[in-house]
């Protein structure tokens, strides 16, 4: 497995003719989007993000805010913009590769080909719910529960929850405290995914992501919840493939 701090390739596929690079959801780390691998259709290379605080990273702190993540990720990925890519990213991930492709574009660099928005309000819509990330644990551990995709088995173990608290934490510090701005339109295409059945965004704030795209195709939904991307991963992957190659999207068949 090639890696470097922030990008990890778990397939290198020189010949691939686009980048889809995966950003991951509060407390989520690469282990998400492996499953991916096999599905993708070749013609695409998957590269993953990780950030500190989990996985081969757990002995470094994780960021709470979101314009310093930002910042290192950006500084991060220059060797990945030599060919086109596309951004994918659930729930706190679809911010967080939001907020680098305005960076991206504000700096005369390439931006995504096309963005997939999973699972996530606009980056304008305003929370309906009240801040977590400084309740006591108990209470937090309750919360994150319904709200994170942190498997019950690990939510259940209370030693492993006390090595986990600071990352989870500071993931919902970074998202609660994260305000965006409708202040450019990223050239590209966008696509909406998310699930018929989730109560944590509805499917007319999802849709409010295309105020920010130059171009946006209709809003997706899939069979499941907020965390649609787990049970239904082959026909989520199958769409992603369609997707971008879609013979009126992109011409690198």
């Amino acid at each position: 497995m090639n890696a470097s701090s922030f990008f990890v390739t778990p397939q290198s596929r020189p010949a691939a003719k686009i980048r889809l690079i995966c950003f991951p959801f509060a407390g989520g780390d690469i282990t998400t989007y492996l499953p991916w691998l096999p599905l993708l259709d070749q013609r695409i290379e998957l590269v993953i993000v990780q950030l500190p605080g989990r996985g081969r990273r757990s002995a470094e702190k994780p960021f709470s805010r979101m314009d310093l993540l930002v910042e290192e990720l950006f500084g991060a990925m220059f060797s990945l913009v030599d060919k086109p890519f596309a951004f994918f990213g659930h729930s706190m991930g679809s911010k967080i590769a939001f907020e680098l492709a305005k960076l991206l574009y504000n700096k005369g660099f390439p931006t995504p080909d096309h963005f997939f928005a999973s699972g996530s309000a606009s980056p304008c819509v305003p929370r309906r719910t009240a801040p977590i990330h400084r309740l006591p644990d108990a209470a937090f551990i309750e919360r994150i529960t319904k709200l994170s995709g942190v498997p019950q088995a690990v939510l259940d173990n209370q030693e492993l929850m006390s090595f986990l608290l600071p990352m989870l934490r500071a993931d919902f510090k970074l998202i609660e405290t994260y305000v965006g701005k409708r202040d450019c339109v990223i050239p590209g295409s966008l696509t909406m995914l998310g699930g018929v059945d989730d109560v944590v965004v509805s499917t007319d704030e999802l849709s409010k992501w295309s105020q920010h795209f130059e171009h946006s195709t209709p809003t997706r939904l899939f069979q499941g919840g907020h965390f649609y991307i787990h049970p239904f991963v082959d026909d989520l992957v199958e769409a992603v493939n369609a997707t971008l190659f879609a013979a009126d999207a992109r011409q690198c068949a």
